[in-house]
């Protein structure tokens, strides 16, 4: 099969910040308790009147003005998202509305995982069914499902989208999808839930067994059988869970702060998202040092609970 290359990238990210500060003066927290637990110093959140389709196609228009696409010569666009506007139609069919264009579109929903089982599917799609030029967006409105009373919850999470355009043309500057691992844990499905009209909810310290399992077996599995070490990776990019739980991660698979790729502490948990908006913000920010063959390796553990990784390598043509 032919390669399939990320050739563009593009994030959005809400002006307005929800602080430590702020919630702390509304639910029985503190500084230190979410500074020692979490680690986030603050979220964003999304207008009133911007659904999450909204903040995907303002990635997607990103993306594509960033890269020199053609709006229209997308021919699918895939949304990773777990705060879709809607039951029906997909959240992908309101970002392409909103972008004016109809490609094939639908949406995935793996939870937090969603950037890679949205790369994975893509991939699929394009090596089966011949797509050449796709948008892969994950978009979450996670302050829209947040209960704001409960303390346990509402210091997480933030709103955000991030997209990558994904292609057979090798770019002059990018990224080959080398593997894809997915796995999924189900009988935890009960630890994670969004009921319809309903808040999120969590059992934390389960939670945190599972994803610390599911964190460094995912890892571990796709370096593994590509004969990689993680002291091998130019870059690491988890899922935005919260800060601590990255950490740990790290120190657990061996990953030192300078590969760690991360934006948890200014935007919070962003759901599927987060790993992804990571991703296109870090690239733009080491677009000059990236160099040819270098590793990014990108890990995502999500409700369900489902795990995934992407490894992907760079391609550079001077």
């Amino acid at each position: 099969m032919a390669p399939i290359y990320i050739a563009g990238t593009g994030f959005f990210v809400p002006e307005e910040r929800i602080t430590n500060p702020q919630l702390i003066a509304s639910v029985n927290t503190t500084e230190e308790w979410i500074d020692s637990h979490i680690g986030i110093r603050e979220r964003r959140r999304a207008k009133d009147e911007d659904d999450t389709s909204a903040l995907g196609a303002y990635a997607t228009a990103a993306a594509c003005e960033r890269h020199g696409w053609k709006r229209g010569d997308l021919d699918l666009l895939i949304c990773a998202t777990s705060t879709p506007d809607s039951l029906i139609p997909a959240t992908a069919s309101w970002i392409c509305k909103q972008l004016a264009i109809d490609p094939v579109a639908f949406d995935v929903n793996a939870a937090c995982s969603g950037f890679v089982y949205g790369l994975a599917t893509a991939k699929a799609m394009m090596d089966s069914l011949g797509y050449e030029r796709v948008a892969m967006v994950t978009a979450e409105k996670y302050t829209r499902v947040t209960d704001y009373t409960d303390r346990k919850t509402c210091v997480f999470f933030g709103d955000s989208a991030g997209t990558v355009l994904m292609t057979k043309e090798r770019p002059k500057l990018g990224f080959e999808l080398v593997d894809l691992v997915m796995e999924n844990m189900n009988e935890g499905a009960e630890c994670v839930t969004t009921p319809i009209k309903g808040y999120f909810t969590q059992d934390g310290p389960e939670v945190k067994k599972y994803a610390l399992k599911g964190f460094t077996k995912s890892a571990t599995t796709i370096l593994e059988r590509n004969d990689l070490t993680p002291q091998d990776l130019y870059a690491f990019v988890g899922h935005q869970a919260n800060y601590r739980v990255l950490q740990t991660v790290c120190d657990m698979l061996g990953v030192a702060e300078s590969q760690h790729w991360h934006n948890v502490r200014d935007f919070g948990n962003q759901g599927a998202a987060g790993a992804a908006t990571t991703f296109c913000q870090k690239v733009e920010e080491h677009e000059g040092a990236l160099e040819d063959g270098a590793y990014v390796l990108s890990t995502t553990f999500g409700s369900g609970f489902t795990t995934g990784s992407a490894l992907l390598r760079v391609v550079k043509n001077d």
